[in-house]
C-alpha cells in the first residue's frame, strides 16, 4: 500500500511539474514588447472592449520605454513612459484628451507575466488605471 501511495504521489508531482501553474515572471522586455490584444473585461463596474496594449521602445536616442493602452475603439487612450526591470514597468502616464497644460501625469507600475503565450498585466498606482488587471493577452500580428 505504501508503494502505491508513493507511486501516485510521484506521478502527480511529475504531472504538475509539466504544467504551467506559475506564470513566467523571469521576463525581459524583448519577451513582451510589441502589440497585445486582450479579451473584453470588466473594470470599475464597466465593460471595456477592444483592449489593445502597445509596449514600445526605447526608440533611437532614447532610454525610456513606452506603454500605450486603449479600449472601446480608442474612446479611452492612455500613454506613458518609464523604465523596465525584468517584468516590472515603472513610470508615468497621461490620458488622451486631458486639456491641462501640461497634461496631468500619474505614477504607475505594471507587472507583466506570461502563461504560455498569454500576457497578463497588473496596473497599480495613481489615476484611472489603478487596479486594472488584463489577462489572456495575445500578441498581435503587424
Amino acid at each position: 500500500m505504501r508503494k502505491v501511495v508513493l507511486f501516485v504521489g510521484l506521478t502527480a508531482l511529475l504531472v504538475l511539474a509539466g504544467c504551467e501553474l506559475f506564470p513566467n515572471v523571469n521576463l525581459t522586455w524583448d519577451d513582451i514588447k510589441g502589440e497585445w490584444d486582450f479579451p473584453d473585461t470588466t473594470f470599475n463596474n464597466s465593460l471595456i472592449t477592444a483592449i489593445h496594449l502597445s509596449l514600445l521602445g526605447p526608440f533611437e536616442g532614447e532610454q525610456q520605454y513606452h506603454i500605450d493602452l486603449s479600449w472601446n475603439n480608442f474612446s479611452n487612450f492612455y500613454y506613458g513612459g518609464g523604465s523596465i526591470d525584468k517584468n516590472v514597468f515603472t513610470g508615468t502616464y497621461s490620458v488622451r484628451g486631458d486639456t491641462s497644460d501640461p497634461p496631468v501625469e500619474y505614477a504607475i507600475t505594471v507587472t507583466f507575466s506570461l502563461d504560455t503565450s498569454k500576457l497578463k498585466a497588473v496596473f497599480s498606482g495613481q489615476g484611472p488605471l489603478n487596479g486594472l488587471i488584463l489577462e489572456h493577452g495575445t500578441k498581435g500580428v503587424l
